[in-house]
């Protein structure tokens, strides 16, 4: 069985138009990042991805920290994200933080039906992907942290 934690980054200030790849968490960011590592870091999370942003590198910081790993980049497509986390290579528990519009994909990707509204608005949801089996996948939406409005 292999679990799959994935998450949007944590709290951000807005920008006007879509944020940069070096946008960095606020204060209610780094406090959620700092949580994150009481939620799983017993999880026996094996590896970490994070995309290319600023944001999703920083909330997956502490979790790395505290575990001695070193995060990895989320394969260039979602098919290749898929077969990765599939070949076994990462540990039975991973964790992923992701986008708005890509932690959806991502769950759905891996065979599960994606519990939440199409695009992630807040930054307090955290989705448990579990594989059982080859096309055998469920998922489960907890919060985390502060709850975001």
């Amino acid at each position: 069985m292999k679990t799959v934690l994935l998450l949007r980054h944590a709290d951000i200030d807005q920008p006007a138009g879509p944020a940069p790849q070096n946008w960095p968490l606020n204060s209610a960011g780094q406090a959620r990042a700092a949580t994150l590592v009481h939620v799983v870091g017993d999880a026996g999370v094996g590896t970490i991805y994070v995309s290319e942003a600023l944001r999703t590198q920083q909330t997956a910081g502490p979790v790395a920290a505290k575990l001695a790993l070193q995060v990895k980049q989320v394969p260039n497509t979602v098919p290749q994200f898929v077969q990765q986390i599939l070949s076994g290579q990462d540990g039975s528990v991973v964790l992923v933080v992701g986008h708005s519009n890509t932690v959806p994909e991502m769950i759905t990707a891996l065979g599960a039906a994606y519990p939440g509204p199409p695009i992630l608005q807040g930054h307090d949801d955290l989705f448990i992907v579990t594989l059982a089996a080859a096309g055998q996948a469920t998922a489960t939406r907890l919060k985390y942290g502060q709850r975001t409005p």
